[in-house]
């Protein structure tokens, strides 16, 4: 059914002004707002370093350095965060204030270094010492967020709302929850709040996404997903740069909100899915788009009737939908399946830990600079590799090689800057795995499941890396977020050997199919894009067992690979 409606597209320019526009005017912009709506909360969490007020300075003629070496402990020529020397002020004008060896606790609150960050949300309520730990709370809930709205608002997308609706209730889901998220000084509301708005992160990148990629023909799709891959990277990049400017962080946060409000000018332009429009029955409204396209391609349009009836006739013989535990019936294809979704457990964690990393340089701001921008040669070099050397290759060796680096990490930290260039490069293996990842969710599950396989990973990923401010904030020593990485990745390139190599296949249409998919190819021979022809294209004979259920259909119409993200 895909081929008949790529020849449809292609009859009213599958890849001319239309979809150039596309991928100019909607996939870049959202990309990149989005990728600068997410990571501003980084900034905006942040707990800089502090120490107990000691009131009285103003009576003297100290520095702020010189009072806090004279009333807080050190260790190691670290200041201690939550103690200070207890004082007695005599009144006597020789020697006015009496300092003793005992410490106590912070009685009259906390100074911290405003050098980064004039304020945050921790400096703005006193999250230090035991409440330190709300910081993470609020980075931890948000990624939750992610993970729960993306089982939630992209279901509601296929089922109901549509992808255009779905864009906009998210939009309007981030502007009322991040503003409520500002104004309210309660702790528990601000975490409902950041929760709430965390809904529609995935749904605000993935629906313009999606829009656009079903307009595009197959041959096409890696260039909008590249185009994508980009542009989140430079939104990464920028939110260093807005994060510099508005050093506060409900300034940051009432900045993030702006994207939103300007992307309700795509009311105008932003048509809905045809797909979505014809897996719903809408046939008219379907064929009214493709129309449109073709007058901007400078295409004859069809005649509306008879695009019509042909739309009419591929929504009848379209594939339907499975449920994703039917792959627990495929003995192989169960095994590739709960791999997967391990390894996007651990990557995503990785992931996460890498992202929250922004203390790597004194200057938060430009270790966010680098460590984002570190991003942007990791999808070329994935699409690369993945091509020329194999899928499985590539993501053993990108383990491999972020392993040493994890392993190396520790050994740094007496040169900051070495240290960046290491964490720089841990992240951009790992960035390279997400990339890799992707490809093969969408060649090892079959198409009725493709999408709802891939969403799921993604679900395991976010729910996760929500884990990850609890390991950067661990207190057991700097080095180990790097062990806990380092552990992941051998792991994770364990699991991936009993993958099989899917360069050169064709898609998995039916779940044996996928069965199959190592038929011809042994585990232990490295496929690459020289050799890969050699080796035969799995057929849907097999002796494992096909389930005596009969499929359930849901009619939806939608391409798998315009799903992926």
């Amino acid at each position: 059914m895909s081929e008949e409606f790529e020849k449809i597209l292609d009859a009213v320019g599958s890849f001319h002004s239309y979809q150039k526009w596309m991928i100019a005017v909607v996939i870049a912009p959202t990309s990149f707002a989005v990728a600068f709506m997410m990571s501003g909360i980084i900034f905006q969490t942040l707990v800089p370093a502090h120490w107990c007020h000691v009131p009285g300075r103003e009576n003297t003629s100290y520095t702020v350095d010189q009072w806090k070496t004279l009333t807080i402990p050190a260790d190691g020529g670290r200041f201690s965060e939550c103690e200070k020397y207890k004082m007695d002020w005599t009144g006597d004008e020789d020697q006015p204030y009496r300092i003793s060896n005992d410490t106590e606790e912070c009685n009259a609150g906390w100074d911290f270094d405003p050098s980064e960050m004039a304020a945050t949300i921790a400096t703005s309520y006193d999250w230090f010492c035991e409440r330190r730990r709300y910081s993470d709370h609020i980075l931890a809930v948000g990624t939750a967020g992610n993970a729960v709205g993306t089982l939630i608002l992209p279901f509601l997308s296929d089922r109901f709302l549509g992808r255009r609706l779905a864009f906009y209730l998210s939009h309007i889901l981030f502007l009322v929850f991040t503003l409520a998220f500002v104004w309210t000084p309660t702790y528990t509301f601000q975490l409902i709040f950041r929760f709430m708005a965390a809904l529609s992160f995935l749904t605000n990148y993935q629906m313009p996404y999606i829009i656009t990629l079903e307009f595009l023909p197959p041959s096409r799709r890696g260039l909008g997903v590249l185009v994508s891959f980009v542009a989140w990277t430079l939104g990464l990049c920028f939110t260093s740069l807005v994060a510099w400017l508005m050093p506060r962080w409900d300034h940051l946060a009432l900045a993030t909100c702006i994207p939103p409000v300007l992307f309700f000018f795509y009311l105008l332009c932003l048509p809905e899915s045809p797909r979505w429009l014809l897996m719903c029955g809408k046939v008219k409204e379907c064929a009214a788009v493709l129309i449109q396209v073709a007058k901007y391609n400078k295409k004859d349009p069809p005649s509306a009737a008879e695009l019509e009836v042909e739309l009419q006739e591929l929504r009848k013989n379209h594939p339907k939908e499975e449920s994703l535990l039917k792959v627990m019936s495929y003995p192989k294809l169960r095994q590739r399946a709960i791999l997967l979704f391990f390894i996007s457990t651990c990557t995503y964690m990785m992931y996460g830990i890498l992202i929250f990393s922004i203390n790597v340089l004194n200057n938060y701001f430009l270790s966010h600079l680098v460590l984002s921008a570190s991003e942007l040669p990791s999808n070329i070099l994935g699409w690369i590799f993945s091509d020329y050397f194999g899928r499985r290759f590539t993501c053993i060796f990108s383990f491999i090689v972020a392993a040493v680096f994890s392993l190396a990490a520790p050994f740094t930290f007496h040169n900051e800057w070495a240290h960046l260039v290491v964490v720089a490069f841990i992240k951009l293996f790992v960035t390279q795995l997400i990339f890799s990842l992707f490809l093969l969710s969408a060649e090892i599950f079959p198409t009725p499941v493709r999408s709802t396989g891939f969403a799921w990973l993604l679900v395991s990923g976010f729910a996760a890396m929500s884990a990850a401010p609890y390991i950067l904030s661990s207190g057991l020593s700097p080095a180990f977020p790097y062990w806990v990485m380092l552990v992941l990745l051998l792991l994770c390139c364990l699991a991936a050997l009993p993958l099989p190599e899917t360069l050169g296949l064709p898609l998995p249409s039916t779940f044996q199919e996928a069965e199959n998919l190592d038929s011809g190819r042994p585990v232990m021979t490295w496929i690459h894009y020289w050799n890969y022809k050699k080796y035969s294209v799995p057929s849907a004979s097999s002796d494992a067992p096909v389930p005596s259920k009969k499929p359930r259909c849901d009619g939806d119409l939608v391409t798998e690979e315009s799903k992926m993200i």
